[in-house]
């Protein structure tokens, strides 16, 4: 009975610690947006470090991180917007009429109907009001869902229109091809804070496209409850566009074992990678932590200029805050589709070491021109295997 007793008292204790440390965030953060001006530092600070708590502190403080106001909802203009067709109308209609069965356990198929309706109005919308400068891709329904489970369908429907021309804005490209660009920076991240990690990897042959689904849907895809994915969202909110790269390298250092296990081979490798629990061995507010913490340790241009690397086709490692909130450039360097030489330039620049022989990088660069090649096609390959998956 003592033993009883003495656990009872343990997890009454934690709870209520628990439930104290979330009025304290609570306060922090009422605090914080009631400052005048409001203090955007410490308001990512606590969100992307200490996370938002619940969905109604969620839908105040998303709208604000992202520098966007429910108020500028427009009724007349969303209904244009979500009757309008657009190059992938019909791959939205797929999507929706797969999705939200993880966050809606338990539910009729009424009760679902009704939620994927507003899914499919939001994303349309949010595609046809950029006028043909924004495209869909599979898995921003999967962003979009969190959101409108979190804030409604008017808040979901205002963030969305500013987060696929500024955090989203290279997956909403006409192609992937700024999204290939940008898993590149997966490995090198990796190799910053785990070399023996990164080493076995890299000497697997595998590419680095099993981080897409991570990268491309804010590991929402990936992640079976809506807390746990609304975590995430409060860190990827408030940070630097490319935080989900930093979470995903936190997923492989926490798996290091499992992998280091793994044989060398690409196809085992990949198998591997792509059906790790993002989640299997941290938490939603360790997992936010630790991509804190391999962010500051080697920041986008920070890692650009060690590796020599030069991105091109996308534009999310040129982020910037301006008045407080994230934006990207308007353009990419190069237009998108001219990936070749670009990809195999950056592919050269980290494979090749300072010092080596210059007609070993000959051979070398010979080489990384069929294996740019086969990334493109993997990718495709990959992007099937994917779609395949969706619900």
């Amino acid at each position: 009975m003592g033993q009883r007793k003495r656990e009872h008292n343990s997890k009454g204790a934690s709870l209520n610690g628990a439930r104290e440390k979330e009025l304290a965030t609570i306060h922090l953060i009422n605090s914080l947006l009631d400052s005048i001006p409001v203090d955007y530092v410490q308001l990512r600070k606590v969100s992307a470090v200490r996370g938002l708590v619940n969905q109604q502190v969620r839908a105040r403080v998303w709208p604000v991180l992202l520098g966007v106001d429910a108020q500028e909802f427009d009724e007349r203009a969303y209904r244009i917007w979500q009757g309008e067709p657009h190059r992938d109308s019909n791959v939205v209609n797929c999507d929706v009429e797969r999705s939200l069965w993880s966050y809606t356990e338990g539910w009729t198929n009424e009760e679902r109907a009704v939620e994927r309706e507003k899914l499919r109005n939001v994303l349309n919308a949010t595609v046809s009001s950029h006028g043909g400068d924004v495209f869909y891709y599979q898995g921003l329904h999967d962003i979009t869902s969190v959101l409108l489970f979190t804030g409604g369908e008017r808040l979901a429907l205002v963030m969305m229109r500013r987060l696929v021309t500024c955090h989203l804005r290279d997956c909403t490209r006409p192609s992937l091809d700024a999204v290939l660009e940008l898993l590149g920076l997966l490995l090198p991240i990796l190799a910053e804070v785990d070399r023996p990690l990164h080493a076995h990897i890299e000497a697997s042959g595998v590419q680095p496209f099993f981080g897409l689904s991570w990268y491309i849907t804010w590991f929402a895809h990936n992640l079976p409850q809506l807390a746990q994915a609304a975590r995430l969202f409060d860190l990827f909110l408030a940070s630097h566009p490319l935080m989900p790269l930093y979470a995903s390298a936190a997923v492989l250092i926490a798996s290091r074992r499992r992998i280091l296990k793994c044989e060398e081979d690409p196809a085992e490798m990949h198998r591997l990678l792509t059906n790790l629990p993002p989640l299997e061995r941290l938490n939603a507010d360790e997992l936010a932590q630790q991509a804190v913490s391999i962010y500051r340790r080697c920041p986008p241009k920070q890692l650009l200029k060690r590796t020599h690397m030069r991105m091109l086709t996308s534009v999310a490692a040129e982020s910037y805050l301006k008045d407080e909130i994230w934006h990207v450039p308007d353009k990419p360097a190069v237009p998108v589709g001219v990936i070749g030489r670009d990809a195999l330039y950056n592919l050269a620049a980290y494979v090749i070491p300072k010092g080596r022989k210059l007609r070993k990088r000959a051979a070398t660069l010979a080489s990384l021109s069929i294996a740019s090649t086969l990334a493109a096609l993997s990718l495709g390959l990959y992007m099937a295997h994917y779609q395949s998956g969706l619900r």
